[in-house]
C-alpha cells in the first residue's frame, strides 16, 4: 500500500466497515493518507468530516486539513486518563498535536495508587496535569482488588477461542468501575474524583473531553457541561464488543437478562448529575482508534482511526546507548504495568531463560527492577539489567524484542520495524496481539501455559537470524504509517466537536 508521496496524489485506502467489507475510499494527500472508518455510514462520515478537493491543482490539500487556527476559535481540551502511564502515554502525541495547533489542552487524571506517578509523568510529557484526588479513597476501595493480584486473577482479556470470556470481563468490568469510581460516603457528602472532575469541567468548559475507555466518567463530565466527547482506544476495542453482546443479550427474551450488568454503578452516577442514559456515555460520540486496521473488531460504531505514535516516558540517553552494539542487541520487557500488577507472577522462566543465552554472541537488555533482580540472582555477562528505559531509546538499535504484548511495547517495536517474540500476559488483548503478530510473519507467539527457556531461546535466535521476520515487520510499518498521523487527524477533531457540542 503506498502511503507517501512527493507531490498530491490519488491514494486509495481500504476501510473496515461492520459488515466486514473492504471498502476503498479515494482520497488526495501530498504526503500521507489520513483515512477515517465509519460504522454506520461510511460514506457519509467520510463526506461531512473530509472536504472534496479542488480540481485546482493549487487549491489540492491534505485532507481533513481545515483553516489555520488563525482563522478559527481555538478549543479547549480535556483528556481523562484512567490512572496508569499505560494508559497516558498513548495519549500524548495527539495532546502534543491538540497544543501545537494552539488548542487549550489539559490532562486530568485520579492520584495513582497502582502506578504514583502517573501525575508527573503528565506534567515531564509539557503538559498541563489535572489531578482528581482521591488518593485515600481509592487505596481503600482498591484494596480487595490488590489483593487479588496474581496468576489467576480475573482479567478482562477477551479471547477469540473463549465464547463466554466477555461476560467474565464484563463482571471484573462492573468490580472495577465501582472500585475505581467509588459511591458517595453513607453521609452522604462528596463522591471522590466524580466530584472534582464534574465541578472542573462546568468552571473550565472544555469544548472537547477525549476519555479512556476505563474513565466513562469523562463522557459523564462532557455531558454534564455540554462538551463534544470521544473515547481514545488505548487497544482493542473490548468494551465496545462488550456493549455490542450485552444489548444483543437485552434485546433477546431466551437470554434471561432483563437488566443491564452495568447500570448498578453507572445509574446513580447518572442520577446524580441529572443526566439521562444515553449509550454514548459508555461508547462515546465517537472513537479514536489507536489500533492497526487489520486487528479492528467489526462493530457498529463510528472509528476515527489514528497512527499510534510510541512515546514510553522521558529519560536522559545513557551512555551505551550513544553507539550501535557490537553484537546484536536483543530486549526483554514485560512492562510496567505488569510489574506493578503481577509483580512475580509474569509466569516467565527468567532464571533459566538468562543461563540458557549466556553463551550466545549477543547482548540481552532486561528491564527488571530491584524486587526481580533479587529472584533472579547473579546475572550472566552478556545480560545487562536495567530498571527502566524508554523503548524508543533501546529498540532503533535493537534486532528482535520478548514482551508480554502490551499495547505500548507492540507499538514501538513496529515503529522500529523489530521482530516480536510475544509471550502474552492476558490482561486486554494481548493473546489477540500475538497472534496478529505471528500471522503476519513480523514474529513468534509463545504459549504461555507451556513456556520453557530452551523454547524461548530457540524463537530469539530465529528472530536474529531468519529475515523473514524482519520483512514482517516492515510490513507492520507500513500498516502504522497508512494511518493519519495525530496533527492530520486534528481538524478532523474540530468538525466533529463544532458539531456534537451542546
Amino acid at each position: 500500500m503506498p502511503v507517501t508521496a512527493p507531490t498530491a496524489v490519488p491514494v486509495t485506502v481500504p476501510v473496515t466497515v461492520p459488515t466486514a467489507v473492504p471498502v476503498t475510499v479515494p482520497v488526495t494527500v501530498p504526503t500521507a493518507a489520513p483515512a477515517v472508518a465509519g460504522g454506520r455510514s461510511l460514506s457519509a462520515l467520510h463526506k461531512r468530516l473530509f472536504r472534496a478537493p479542488s480540481q485546482d491543482s493549487s487549491e489540492q490539500h491534505a485532507v481533513g486539513v481545515g483553516p489555520a487556527v488563525s482563522e478559527r476559535s481555538a478549543m479547549r481540551v480535556l483528556f481523562t486518563i484512567f490512572p496508569t502511564s499505560a494508559h497516558l502515554y498513548p495519549a500524548i502525541p495527539l495532546a502534543w498535536a491538540l497544543q501545537s495547533a494552539g488548542h487549550e489542552v489539559v490532562v486530568a487524571s485520579p492520584e495513582g495508587v497502582v502506578d504514583p506517578k502517573v501525575i508527573e509523568n503528565i506534567t515531564s510529557a509539557g503538559l498541563t496535569a489535572v489531578s482528581l484526588g482521591g488518593k485515600e479513597e481509592l487505596t481503600a476501595s482498591l484494596a480487595p482488588l490488590m489483593a487479588g493480584a496474581g496468576p489467576n486473577r480475573p482479567t478482562l482479556a477477551l479471547d477469540p477461542a473463549d465464547e463466554n470470556a466477555w461476560r467474565q470481563a464484563r463482571a471484573v468490568l462492573a468490580g472495577m468501575f465501582h472500585a475505581y469510581y467509588p459511591p458517595e460516603p453513607a453521609d452522604g457528602g462528596r463522591r471522590p474524583v466524580l466530584d472534582t472532575l464534574v465541578e472542573f469541567a462546568r468552571d473550565w468548559r472544555p469544548d472537547l473531553v477525549l476519555w479512556d475507555p476505563l474513565a466513562p466518567t469523562g463522557a459523564v463530565a462532557a455531558r454534564a457541561c455540554g462538551a463534544a466527547h470521544a473515547r481514545l482506544l488505548f487497544g482493542m476495542d473490548n468494551i465496545g464488543l462488550i456493549r455490542s453482546r450485552t444489548r444483543q443479550e437485552l434485546a433477546d427474551p431466551s437470554s434471561g437478562v432483563t437488566e443491564d450488568p452495568w447500570m448498578s454503578w453507572l445509574g446513580p452516577v447518572l442520577e446524580r448529575y441529572g443526566l439521562d442514559f444515553a449509550e454514548e456515555t459508555l461508547v462515546g460520540q465517537w472513537t479514536l482508534d489507536l489500533t492497526q486496521s487489520r486487528m479492528r473488531d467489526p462493530l457498529d460504531l463510528t472509528y476515527v482511526p489514528v497512527r499510534r505514535v510510541p512515546y514510553n516516558g522521558a529519560a536522559t540517553l545513557p551512555p551505551w546507548l550513544h553507539s550501535r552494539p557490537e553484537r546484536p542487541r536483543a530486549v526483554l520487557t514485560l512492562g510496567v504495568s505488569r510489574r506493578l500488577l503481577a509483580g512475580r507472577h509474569s509466569g516467565f522462566p527468567m532464571r533459566e531463560f538468562f543461563d540458557s543465552v549466556s553463551g550466545l554472541e549477543l547482548e540481552l537488555v532486561a528491564t527488571l527492577n530491584s524486587e526481580q533482580l533479587t529472584a533472579v540472582g547473579t546475572l550472566p555477562d552478556n545480560v545487562r539489567a536495567i530498571e527502566y528505559v524508554p523503548l524508543n531509546q533501546v529498540l532503533p538499535t535493537s534486532s528482535a524484542i520478548i514482551h508480554h504484548g502490551g499495547g505500548g511495547t507492540f507499538a514501538a517495536a513496529v515503529a522500529f520495524t523489530v521482530p516480536q517474540l510475544v509471550v502474552p500476559l492476558p490482561m486486554w488483548d494481548e493473546m489477540v496481539t500475538a497472534r496478529y503478530v505471528a500471522r503476519r510473519g513480523a514474529g513468534l507467539a509463545a504459549d504461555p501455559a507451556a513456556l520453557d527457556a530452551d523454547t524461548v531461546r530457540k524463537d530469539l535466535l530465529r528472530l536474529i537470524e531468519e529475515p523473514s521476520f524482519q520483512l514482517g515487520a516492515r510490513g507492520l510499518h507500513a500498516d502504522m504509517l497508512a494511518a493519519p498521523a495525530p496533527k492530520d487527524v486534528v481538524p478532523v477533531l474540530e468538525r466533529l466537536t463544532a458539531e456534537h457540542r451542546g
